[in-house]
C-alpha cells in the first residue's frame, strides 16, 4: 500500500469515526503530534516503532494471524461451573427445578460447558494496529466487542493500516456493538468495564479475554476486571427478600415514631466523628477509644456494639442495616445485659421493628434500590453509600449528617494471612452463636490488596466492594476519613496509627450537637409516612401488572429467537412506561431478572438450534408461571398494607413445584 493509498484509507477511518464513534475521534484529535512511527517495508505497515524496541516482535501481519490461530485452539473465557452465580431464591430454585426435570426428560439434548450462542463480551487488550479485530467481527464472537488501548496515538497508526468502515459496517450487520475504551489508568478502564457489563450481566458467561500485546496498564486492567467478575452477579434482591423488607419497612412506618435521614445538605459538624467495625485491629486500639471518648461522637456498627459495651464504651450512635433473627436477639441481650438507653439507633427502615422497639430514639434512613425505598418513602431520598455493609451505612449517614472529621477503628476491609477475621469479642466467637453457614465471617477471603500500612492484606468480594464504596463516598462528599484500622487500604482515606491522634475540642458536647441534629431531621408519628402513600393505586396496579406481562410473554413466544432477544424486550418493558405498576414490578424485580439469567445459563450451552428453541420456549412457560405467582402473593401484600392492617399475611411462600 503506497503511502497515498494509506492516506486516502485514513480519511476514509477518519470520517467512520466521526460517525460512528465520534467521543473516540474527538479524543484522537487532540493528538498535535505521536512519539512512535510506523514501520512500513516494502509498503507494508508492519509494526510500531516505540523508540529503543518495536510493539511487535515480528511483523505484524504475522503475529497477528499466528495470534488468532493459537488462541482459538483454546480460548481464554470467562464460564461458570453451575448456576449458583444466578442469585437463586426458593422462587428461582423452583425454576432451576422445572429445568432439571426438563433436561431428564430430554437426554439427547447436548449441551456444553460454555454458551454457544449470545456472549455477551469480548475483552480485547489492546488494539495496536488492529490486525486482529477484522477476524474477531467476522467470527461474531460477541455481542460487545470492547477494544481497550492504553495508548490513543496506536489508534492513529491503525487507520493507517486497516479499514475500519468496513469492520464498523460489518458489525453493524452482526448486530455487534464495538466499544472503545482508551485510557492507560487500568482503575478507570475497569471502571468503565463495570458500567458496561451492568448493562448486560445476564450475557457476561461465556465472554472471551483476548491479550493482543503486552503493556503494564493491560495486564493490570485485565487483573482486575478479574477480581471484580463476581460484583458484577450482586442482585439488588430477590423475591422473598423483598417482601420481608417491605413488611418490616411498614412495620416500622406504623409502629414507630421516628427521625429521617436523608441526603439533603446539612450544616457542617466540626466534632469529631469515630466509625467503629468488628475487624480484629480494633481490640489494639480500644485504649485510644476510651481515651478520647468524651470529645468525640462514637458511632458503633453492627456486632461492634456489644464490643464497646463489654469494653465499657457506651456509643453516642448504633447503626444497623440487617434484617435477621440473630440481630434482635443480640440487641436484647445487650439491653439486658448493659442498658440502651441514651444510645440512638441509626438504622434502614428494612431493620426487623422487634429491633427498633429496643431503642428510645431511631434515626430511620432509606437504602436504594430497594423497592420498600421506592413504595414506602414518602417521596424521602435514599441515602448514597450506604451498602454493602454496616460500616458504610454508618459512614454514609455520618457524611450526610455534616460531620466532615471521620476516623475509622476495625473497619479492616480484610484480614492479615494469618489474622483473625473479627475481633475478639465479636458475637460470632460466643458459644452457641448461630452463625449461616453460606455466610461465614471467615470464609471467602481469596482477594489480595494492599494493606492500609503497608504490605499486603486479603479480603472478600464483600469487604472489597465494601472498601471501594467508602472511596465512592470521599469523591462525592465533602469529608476527610482518617483510617486507623489495620486492614486494607482505602483509597483517599489517610492512614494513622491510633496513639498518633490528637484532639483539642471541648468535651462533653455529644448530646448537644446529637440533639441539634434530631432537630433539622424530618420527624414522623407512628403511621403519619404512610398517610402520604397511595397503598390502594400500587395494589390495584397488580391486575393491570397481570395483563401486560401475559401480552409480554405471548409476543415472546411469537417474535423471540432466544435468551438476548427476551432480555431486550423484559428491559424495554422495565424502561417503558409502567409506572402503573410500578409497585409490583419494583418488588419482583430482582428474581424477575436473576430467572432471565437461570434460563440463559441453561439454555445458551444447548448446541442444537431447535433444542435451544424448544428449551426457550419450555422456559417462557415456567417463568411467566413464577412471575405470575410473585404477582398474586403482591397483591396480597399491598391489599393488606392498603387496609392498614397490623399483622400482614405471610405472603411470598413458594411452593414445591411438583
Amino acid at each position: 500500500m503506497s503511502e497515498a493509498e494509506r492516506m486516502h484509507l485514513f480519511r476514509r477511518n477518519r470520517n467512520a469515526f466521526r460517525r460512528h464513534q465520534p467521543k473516540v475521534w474527538k479524543a484522537l484529535e487532540l493528538i498535535e503530534k505521536t512519539v512512535s512511527t510506523l514501520v512500513i517495508e516494502d509498503d507494508v505497515v508492519v509494526n510500531i516503532d516505540l523508540g529503543e524496541v518495536r510493539l511487535y516482535p515480528e511483523p505484524a501481519p504475522a503475529w497477528a494471524e499466528h495470534q488468532l490461530a493459537d488462541y482459538f485452539k483454546n480460548p481464554d473465557r470467562l464460564g461458570f461451573e453451575n448456576p449458583c452465580h444466578c442469585n437463586l431464591s426458593p422462587v428461582s430454585l423452583g425454576v432451576l427445578r422445572h429445568i432439571g426435570l426438563y433436561m431428564a426428560d430430554h437426554r439427547k439434548v447436548r449441551s456444553v460447558p460454555l454458551p454457544v450462542v449470545d456472549v455477551g463480551f469480548a475483552f480485547i487488550f489492546g488494539v495496536g494496529l488492529g490486525l486482529h479485530v477484522a477476524e474477531l467481527v467476522r467470527r461474531n464472537v460477541a455481542r460487545t466487542l470492547a477494544l481497550i488501548e492504553p495508548v490513543p496515538e496506536f489508534l492513529l497508526h491503525s487507520m493507517q493500516t486497516v479499514d475500519w468502515s468496513r469492520i464498523f459496517a460489518s458489525a453493524r450487520r452482526k448486530g455487534m456493538a464495538i466499544e472503545f475504551l482508551i485510557d492507560a489508568d487500568p482503575t478507570l478502564i475497569v471502571g468503565r468495564l463495570e458500567t458496561m457489563i451492568y448493562r448486560c450481566a445476564t450475557f457476561l458467561d461465556g465472554s472471551y479475554a483476548y491479550p493482543h500485546y503486552y503493556s503494564w496498564a493491560l495486564r493490570e486492567a485485565r487483573s482486575l476486571l478479574n477480581e471484580k467478575v463476581k460484583l458484577y452477579y450482586i442482585s439488588p434482591g430477590y423475591f422473598e427478600d423483598e417482601i420481608l423488607m417491605m413488611r418490616n419497612t411498614y412495620g416500622n412506618l406504623r409502629e414507630r415514631s421516628f427521625h429521617v435521614v436523608d441526603r439533603r445538605p446539612r450544616i457542617g459538624r466540626k466534632m469529631p466523628a469515630f466509625i467503629i467495625g468488628s475487624g480484629s485491629s480494633l481490640d489494639r486500639d480500644l485504649p485510644t477509644i476510651k481515651k478520647w471518648r468524651d470529645r468525640v461522637i462514637i458511632c458503633s456498627c453492627g456486632t461492634s456494639l456489644g464490643i464497646l459495651l463489654k469494653n465499657g464504651i457506651r456509643p453516642d450512635l448504633h447503626v444497623e442495616n440487617e434484617n435477621t433473627a440473630p440481630l434482635v436477639k443480640n440487641l436484647r441481650a445487650f439491653r439486658e445485659t448493659y442498658g440502651l438507653e441514651g444510645i440512638r439507633l441509626v438504622a434502614t427502615t428494612t431493620v426487623r421493628p422487634e429491633a427498633s422497639e429496643l431503642f428510645d430514639r431511631r434515626w430511620f434512613y432509606y437504602r436504594r434500590p430497594l423497592s420498600s425505598s421506592k413504595i414506602l418513602s414518602g417521596g424521602t431520598e435514599p441515602l448514597p453509600f450506604a451498602d454493602p455493609l454496616v460500616a458504610n451505612a454508618g459512614s454514609a449517614a455520618l457524611a450526610y449528617l455534616g460531620f466532615s472529621d471521620i476516623y475509622f477503628f476495625g473497619v479492616d476491609c480484610g484480614r492479615h494471612f494469618e489474622g483473625e477475621h473479627h475481633s475478639q469479642d465479636a458475637v460470632y466467637y460466643q458459644d452457641g452463636y448461630d452463625i449461616n453457614p453460606n455466610n461465614r465471617p471467615d470464609a471467602g477471603f481469596e482477594r489480595v490488596v494492599p494493606g492500609n500500612f503497608g504490605g499486603k492484606v486479603v479480603t472478600t468480594w464483600s469487604l472489597d466492594l465494601s472498601r471501594r464504596t467508602y472511596t465512592s463516598l470521599l469523591r462525592t462528599r465533602d469529608v476527610t476519613i482518617t483510617n486507623c484500622s489495620d486492614g486494607a487500604r482505602i483509597e483517599g482515606a489517610l492512614p494513622k496509627v491510633a496513639a498518633a491522634l490528637e484532639f483539642t475540642n471541648p468535651p462533653n458536647q455529644q448530646q448537644a450537637v446529637l440533639d441539634d441534629i434530631e432537630k433539622t431531621l424530618p420527624c414522623f408519628e407512628p403511621g403519619q409516612l404512610l398517610e402520604k402513600i397511595d397503598l390502594n393505586a400500587h395494589f390495584e396496579a397488580c391486575d393491570v401488572f397481570e395483563t401486560a406481562f401475559n401480552e409480554l410473554v405471548d409476543q415472546a413466544l411469537i417474535e423471540d429467537k432466544g435468551f438476548w432477544d427476551f432480555e431486550r424486550r423484559i428491559d424495554r418493558f422495565w424502561r417503558g412506561d409502567w409506572s402503573e405498576h410500578k409497585g409490583v414490578l419494583t418488588i419482583m424485580s430482582g428474581s424477575y431478572a436473576s430467572m432471565v439469567r437461570l434460563g440463559a445459563f441453561a439454555g445458551t450451552r444447548i448446541t442444537s438450534p431447535n433444542a435451544r428453541k424448544a428449551f426457550f420456549r419450555f422456559f417462557l412457560e415456567r417463568y411467566r408461571e413464577s412471575c405470575l405467582w410473585m404477582a398474586a402473593e403482591t397483591r396480597i401484600l399491598l391489599r393488606e398494607m392498603s387496609e392498614g392492617r397490623a399483622e400482614i399475611s405471610d405472603v411470598g411462600k413458594m411452593p414445591v413445584p411438583a
